[in-house]
């Protein structure tokens, strides 16, 4: 199946932003961590939406499936970063650079010039 591209970006839609962050580290945190970050996740996406952006965050979009043993944990990366790829930027939240999967995210984003954000901003950019 092949899909059609949009011709031209659209001023009128808000921008979409993938929230990045620490969770499993690739199944290696336990369950008390993962909460801990998942939390995190959500507070960082909470404040971009009332921001008036567009918010993609992973542990909503995938790791369910991950998680019941669907997917793999590289699956679920590779998911992430096709998605990352359509985004208009990507915010890493604090303590990122712990991350097994957020390290990888950050090199794909430098790579393919996807903005990095690693503070919220006071009013959509």
């Amino acid at each position: 199946m092949k899909l059609k591209k949009n011709k031209e970006p659209r001023d009128d839609l808000k921008p979409v932003i993938y929230i990045a962050g620490r969770y499993s580290d690739g199944g290696h945190l336990n369950n008390e961590e993962k909460w801990k970050n998942r939390n995190i996740l959500r507070y960082y996406s909470i404040k971009f939406m009332k921001r008036g952006y567009a918010v993609i965050c992973p542990i909503e979009n995938d790791e369910w499936a991950y998680e019941d043993g669907i997917i793999s944990y590289e699956d679920t990366l590779a998911s992430d970063l096709a998605i990352i790829k359509k985004c208009d930027a990507i915010f890493f939240c604090p303590g990122w650079e712990k991350g097994k999967g957020t390290m990888v995210e950050h090199n794909f984003a430098e790579k393919n010039d996807i903005k990095i954000m690693l503070e919220v901003p006071e009013r959509k950019q």
